[in-house]
């Protein structure tokens, strides 16, 4: 394998920089990654602040190869329309099903829609590049959908929603799709939300680049604020730190500040990221 060089930049997150306070902060998650001479924009945030704090840091979206959309809620989806709106001629890879379903969430005992703008993106199709499988989308750069289910899935779907034309159903995820890097150190998996269970992911990511070994995974767990928090984060640690002691998880966004103290206590593998920080790879 080329020994590539990985750097991603957190360009936004639910926590705010240690380091930057001219960077602000959303209920969302935006990452750039270079690796080799590709720059890849995986997920625009809410709005359009993943540009504002790519600007502050000295990226220029405009400069990305592609744009990647992990699925089709709106913390991740939100500031697509500013791409679009700024950025001519890029393509963007995103899950077919994002097209034409609708989502939303049940969490805190209202309906709270998760989409955008239907109409936006049916305008937008010329730009799109839709997915409905696995596909190596670049040289070494897999887009993987998580058909696994060996692990538990996060307690937090279960709030998780879909609407396909009239048919109302329990979010099923097939519109999450992850990207696996193949690096000389082995796989580097980024997945944002892992709404599929992060160690489904990666085993899913395994199987997809024929590639076992996996350095690091990167990404948010969706572990929420529940009584079930303790438990989930508690044996995922320990799953993780017993079968991928050398991978590197670095995780934030929708793990939560109670799942993320357990996690770090319990696994010596298990780091968290901010809006701002560098993960050079």
């Amino acid at each position: 394998t080329i020994a590539i060089t990985m750097r991603i930049t957190i360009l936004v997150d639910n926590s705010p920089s240690a380091k930057n306070h001219e960077l602000g902060t959303e209920h969302g998650l935006s990452l750039y990654i270079e690796y080799g001479n590709r720059r890849i924009l995986c997920d625009t945030g809410t709005s359009s602040l993943f540009a504002k704090n790519a600007y502050l840091m000295g990226i220029d979206i405009g400069s990305c190869s592609f744009a990647f959309i992990s699925h089709g809620h709106n913390d991740h989806i939100g500031g697509l329309e500013y791409f679009i709106e700024k950025v001519n001629d890029k393509k963007i890879y995103m899950h077919s099903s994002i097209l034409h379903d609708a989502y939303f969430s049940t969490r805190h005992g209202e309906r709270r829609n998760l989409n955008i703008d239907s109409k936006f993106l049916s305008d937008s199709k010329e730009r799109i590049h839709p997915i409905d499988t696995t596909t190596e989308i670049a040289e070494g750069i897999f887009a993987v959908q998580c058909k696994t289910s060996i692990y538990p899935t996060p307690y937090g779907n279960c709030f998780l929603w879909k609407k396909s034309g009239k048919k109302e159903e329990k979010d099923t995820f097939r519109h999450e799709i992850s990207l696996a890097f193949i690096t000389d150190k082995g796989l580097v998996i980024v997945s944002p939300c892992s709404h599929c269970g992060a160690l489904n992911i990666i085993r899913e990511c395994q199987n997809a680049t024929r590639c076992s070994k996996v350095y690091t995974y990167i990404g948010g767990l969706h572990f929420v604020e529940s009584e079930n928090c303790i438990s989930e984060a508690t044996t995922f640690a320990k799953t993780a730190k017993k079968e991928f002691p050398n991978t590197l998880f670095l995780t934030g966004h929708c793990t939560c500040n109670t799942a993320k103290e357990i996690l770090e206590q319990i696994a010596d593998n298990i780091k968290t990221f901010s809006t701002g920080s560098i993960i050079e790879l």
